[in-house]
């Protein structure tokens, strides 16, 4: 009778050693590889996601732009000039007009202004029109603005009058 050997021979052992190891080193790269897709793969999803978000923001400030625009065109309360504008002005504060002389401000200031003379005394607004009657003096803004003209009065109160889209100047604060 053949005698059994219940011992592995030397080469089935290197062979089963070297699957091993080919497998293990398989599975160490395979997960090494969906590791750095996964990594790439959000990666470039965080990219694509900023870049919708910068266009969906560009779309939304080009339709309020466009809206302003609209607005500021469709506004016609003020003068062809910016001296007209301010005497529209003060014949409205005059008048006692205060929801009147509100409309010759850029939108942005005309509840403040409004607000602001239903709160003045008499005595105020004479003194205030006193003031505006005298500011005849003023300076356009430089040219290299572009997109931007806008008429300065110092003395003796501070005004400051922009021109809108549509050609009327407005005033943008007193």
């Amino acid at each position: 009778m053949e005698e059994q050997n219940f011992l592995p021979s030397p080469q089935k052992s290197k062979s089963k050693y070297w699957k091993f190891a080919v497998g293990f080193f398989g599975v160490i790269i395979g997960i090494l590889i969906l590791y750095t897709a996964g990594f790439w793969a959000v990666y470039y999803y965080k990219q694509w996601q900023g870049q919708r978000a910068v266009q969906k923001l560009a779309v939304e400030l080009e339709r309020i732009e466009k809206e302003d625009y609209e607005r500021a065109m469709a506004d016609t309360y003020g003068g062809k000039t910016p001296q007209e504008t301010l005497q529209m002005y003060i014949d409205a504060v005059e008048k006692g007009d205060y929801e009147l002389a509100s409309k010759y401000f850029i939108e942005e200031n005309r509840e403040k202004e409004l607000n602001s003379l239903n709160k003045t005394t008499k005595e105020f607004i004479d003194k205030y029109l006193y003031l505006l009657k005298k500011s005849t003096d003023g300076y356009f803004s430089p040219d290299d603005i572009p997109g931007r003209k806008e008429f300065f009065i110092d003395k003796p109160i501070y005004i400051r009058i922009g021109l809108y889209p549509n050609g009327i100047w407005k005033l943008i604060e007193i």
